[in-house]
């Protein structure tokens, strides 16, 4: 490891989704995709403008890094909007160093089978709009860092940047078809040249990507494999004998620091940042020097929207909350959204078409009982006395934000674990009892509730503020 006297600070966020306000902002179609779900679409650019201020309140970091997904989906004023935000932040002082990823644009002309439609929104209609090429994008945002790269990757928009003296790093476009997103071997190359460059300078390099490298938790690749950076099982075993050990990404919406001991016998860090557009609205603020990594989180206290002021985790947490209680209103009253919401997360409508009554009763079921009537319904005996009264909706809601902007609250000893690792074995046992075979596995069930524990229990790694020490 380079021994560097002066540390690289830097501020970094993603998963901005700058929705253009000039394609619409109001009517029954723009609540359609701004009410449900966590993502505030209407909110978003106001939201930037106050991790803006935060980042402009800290005179000492000159550099913030975007790390993709700065478009709400692609639409061209969503882009220029985008743009705008980037350019005042740095205009005002701090040096923005940006990637793209699969929402920033909606077509290219490499796979015209990839064509994500543009809206804007006027009553209850919404109406098709500009969307934004691929080869676009470089006119909205190149200025905020590719034009002084040092080395650019034609092919992919990757480039690599030196950020300071003895500090280079690889800004790896990985939007590939915007289905398989990842890096093909040239661009593997390339990143071999520029690892090996900046050894030969006595630079430290590291990188930032859209996709995950290692997953958030053991969960994610089974739901959402096609949300992780192609071939990732390889990836960071490859990075890391390259000497490569420290990558920062997006995309998942997941607030989370994650490490992998690869055969190399380095350990690789991915470093998972929440979107900004979403509770907790996370900005990261980074330290690096000699090989010594601290990160803290911030979050913007307020925000204001058509001259409102707003406290900005109560706002963003109830519409996060939403993700949850939208979904069972959907079951209940509206296919529609629950397959919207679904789609968010990964999850396709065909289960929610061969099943429609049921979907419907347990949509019914799920907005009224509570953690005490599914503990005596079940014969779960699992000690719930505390927080009987709590209907399940709202802790399954709970355990869902704490997982995903890293605020894990529960614990092994508490009523909530013990009533949810319950229900799970019930399940299990149901589903044996139903004639699925790998229930009765053991292996399968300690694996299962291996994910539960991933999901509701803290982490190894403290996803908001961390010190960690590279391999050399």
């Amino acid at each position: 490891m380079v021994v560097l006297a002066e540390p690289l600070r830097f501020f970094l966020v993603t998963d901005t989704h700058i929705f253009g306000q000039a394609l619409g902002t109001s009517g029954a179609a723009f609540q359609k995709i701004d009410a449900y779900g966590s993502t505030c679409y209407k909110a978003s650019g106001a939201l930037f403008d106050a991790a803006a201020k935060i980042m402009l309140e800290c005179p000492e970091i000159d550099t913030v890094l975007v790390c993709g997904d700065i478009s709400s989906n692609g639409e061209y004023l969503s882009n220029t909007e985008a743009a705008k935000h980037l350019e005042a932040l740095q205009n005002a002082g701090k040096r923005i160093v940006a990637i793209t990823a699969t929402h920033d644009y909606t077509s290219d002309d490499r796979f015209p089978d990839r064509v994500i439609s543009s809206f804007s929104y006027a009553g209850e209609t919404a109406v098709p709009a500009r969307g934004t090429k691929r080869t676009e994008l470089d006119g909205f945002y190149q200025k905020f860092g590719k034009q002084q790269a040092l080395s650019v990757h034609e092919a992919s928009g990757s480039y690599c940047i030196r950020l300071k003296d003895g500090y280079r790093l690889l800004c790896l476009n990985d939007d590939g078809n915007g289905v398989n997103c990842g890096y093909d071997e040239t661009c593997m190359n390339w990143i071999f040249e520029n690892i090996e460059a900046a050894r030969a300078a006595g630079d430290f390099i590291f990188a930032m990507t859209h996709h995950p490298v290692v997953p958030p938790s053991p969960l994610y690749p089974m739901v959402s494999k096609r949300d992780m950076l192609l071939d990732y099982e390889t990836v960071a075993d490859t990075f890391a004998a390259w000497g490569l050990t420290l990558i920062f990404t997006g995309h998942a919406h997941i607030q989370c620091i994650r490490s992998k001991k690869t055969p190399s016998g380095r350990t690789f860090y991915d470093v998972g940042t929440a979107a900004l557009v979403s509770y907790p609205v996370p900005i990261r603020k980074v330290e690096i020097q000699n090989g010594e990594v601290h990160i803290e989180t911030l979050h913007p206290e307020t925000f204001t929207m058509d001259g409102e002021t707003y406290n900005t985790l109560e706002y963003t947490k109830t519409r996060f909350d939403s993700t949850i209680h939208g979904a069972i209103d959907g079951a209940r009253h509206d296919l529609e959204r629950l397959a919207a919401i679904l789609n968010g997360l990964s999850i396709g409508r065909a289960g929610i078409d061969a099943h429609k009554r049921l979907v419907r009763f347990a949509g019914l079921v799920a907005d009224k009982i509570t953690v005490g009537a599914v503990d005596r319904l079940l014969f779960l005996h699992s000690g719930v006395r505390d927080i009987r009264k709590t209907k399940v909706k709202d802790l399954f809601a709970a355990c869902f934000r704490g997982f995903y902007a890293g605020e894990r609250f529960v614990r092994e000893n508490s009523a909530e674990y013990r009533f949810l690792r319950a229900l799970t074995l019930r399940a299990l046992g149901l589903a044996k009892m139903a004639g699925f075979k790998k229930a009765a596995d053991v292996d399968f069930k300690e694996s299962i509730l291996q994910i539960l524990d991933s999901v509701l229990l803290p982490p190894p790694l403290d996803p908001n503020t961390m010190t960690f020490t590279l391999d050399k």
